[in-house]
């Protein structure tokens, strides 16, 4: 469950950062029905399910391989490696909770707001707010996947330390 989890999900946030979010920005208007239609599929409500389920698998895992916490296995080199692993996936879990998710949810929000009757000057702020919005996520995810390619590799080198 923990290998998978961790795969969907540090794949979904490669994905989502690297790919998806840089189309729909370059789309304009048109990215939002784009996310729209990605939102109704729920990806933001899975992504942060399957991170969850990831990080308390992987605290059920470091308590089992530690013993119930020991603290003599938590300061050996592969203890600390996982633990660190850990660390950063919980940040970037946070981060992806507290900026990226907010960040991307507004954006959309804004941008399906564009079909409605506006005026062209309003029209001309909302995008200037949804495309603030769009580069808060986008950096935001950035370092989210940089913080869970970390996370990763100190989960499959720590048994090698």
């Amino acid at each position: 469950m923990h290998i998978l989890g961790a795969v969907l999900w540090v794949g979904m946030m490669f994905f989502t950062t690297f790919f998806l979010l840089p189309a729909v920005q370059e789309t304009g208007p048109e990215g939002g029905k784009v996310m729209g239609a990605v939102q109704r599929r729920g990806i933001m409500t899975i992504l942060p399910v399957i991170a969850l389920t990831t990080i308390l698998s992987g605290l059920w895992l470091y308590w089992r391989v530690s013993l119930g916490f020991e603290p003599a296995y938590m300061r050996s080199a592969t203890g600390m490696t996982l633990g660190a692993g850990g660390l950063l996936a919980i940040v970037a879990y946070v981060l992806g909770l507290a900026v990226v998710r907010p960040s991307m949810m507004g954006a959309m929000t804004i941008m399906q707001s564009l079909s409605g009757a506006v005026s062209e000057e309003e029209r001309q702020e909302r995008m200037r707010q949804a495309q603030r919005l769009r580069a808060r996520s986008v950096l935001f995810g950035r370092i989210v996947a940089g913080m869970l390619l970390l996370a990763a590799a100190a989960m499959a080198v720590a048994r090698y330390l």
